[in-house]
């Protein structure tokens, strides 16, 4: 079945269950069915679906209320972010794009000059990070607190924003460092809570 599918599957559980508990779960004997109406797609009534065995006992499973469950898997809001990441751009002078970039070298948000690739950035940032992080190994100067890139045409200033993402920042050439690296760290401020 389509991943699509699923997910609208469980859209749509997920606003017919009522916000106090999820007893509208069937229970029995170690064994869960969702409960669907006719209209919904039938490759999910009980006689379709595999067995799924539980690890906590069902008493325990009715009691636990809908908010606590969702409590456990906080989402990262990527509007937020992106929303933050353009009012940075926009509002600190000589600041020309920004990415939020994951460890693994994956873009979460960004505002980048036009012509840049989002993907490629990301790559490269994550890189940049990695190697950084080693050569304050060897060099023994602990941790990394920034890592800047110095070129005729400006800065690349990246930042942990976290432990889920890095900050890069591209700056012209006439920005003075100081308000540069201030402003980052307000921003980052900003960030790292959403992350959280």
């Amino acid at each position: 079945m389509p991943l699509g599918k699923i997910i609208k599957l469980l859209l749509g559980a997920f606003q017919k269950l009522p916000a106090e508990s999820v007893n509208s779960l069937e229970l029995s004997e170690g064994v869960i069915y969702p409960q669907l109406t006719t209209d919904d797609n039938t490759d999910f009534l009980p006689e379709n679906v595999s067995e799924i065995t539980l690890t906590q006992p069902t008493a325990e499973i009715a009691q636990i209320s809908l908010p606590t469950i969702l409590e456990g898997k906080k989402m990262i809001n990527v509007s937020m972010l992106q929303d933050e990441l353009q009012n940075f751009v926009s509002a600190a002078s000589d600041v020309q794009g920004a990415a939020l970039v994951s460890p693994d070298g994956l873009a979460l948000a960004s505002v980048l000059p036009g012509g840049m690739d989002e993907e490629r950035t990301a790559a490269m940032s994550a890189s940049m990070l990695s190697l950084g992080e080693r050569i304050g190994r060897e060099l023994a100067r602990g941790s990394i607190d920034r890592i800047v890139v110095e070129g005729e045409k400006g800065y690349g200033v990246l930042v942990g924003c976290g432990a889920d993402a890095v900050l890069l920042v591209l700056a012209g050439a006439g920005v003075k460092q100081g308000l540069l690296f201030l402003e980052v760290k307000r921003v980052v401020a900003k960030i790292a809570p959403l992350m959280a």
